[in-house]
């Protein structure tokens, strides 16, 4: 038994960090995973629909007939996007049924993330 003060604080401070608190112990596994879930179907969410009407990967833009754009506020219709890289492009040919991210960055529309639709 300690017979000091301090000798009981030096024993509390080893029991502390000696030990595991119970939040550690738990299986984080289960928690990570559902979160990279939510995340992976909130992007999937924010996917709009549209059909490739041109594509112009030497001038980085392409062209689609799209559905509602909600994060950028936007009814449907056909635009023209810029992309940032040409092999966003690649796999596209007009009359493809896509999905994509559209942002408005520096005043012009771009499309971030373009998949064919299934």
């Amino acid at each position: 038994m300690p017979k000091s003060l301090p000798q009981c604080f030096a024993l509390l401070a080893a029991a502390l960090l000696t030990s595991t608190p119970a939040w550690a112990q738990a299986p984080a596994a289960d928690g990570h995973a559902a979160h990279h879930t939510a995340a992976a179907n909130a992007q999937q969410a924010d996917l709009s629909e549209g059909e490739v009407t041109r594509v112009d990967a030497a001038a980085l833009k392409v062209t689609l007939r799209h559905g509602e754009l909600k994060n950028l506020n936007m009814p449907p219709m056909t635009m023209v996007f810029r992309v940032q890289d040409a092999a966003l492009l690649a796999p596209l040919k007009a009359g493809d049924k896509v999905r994509f991210r559209a942002e408005q960055i520096k005043g012009a529309y771009y499309a971030t993330r373009i998949e064919k639709a299934q």
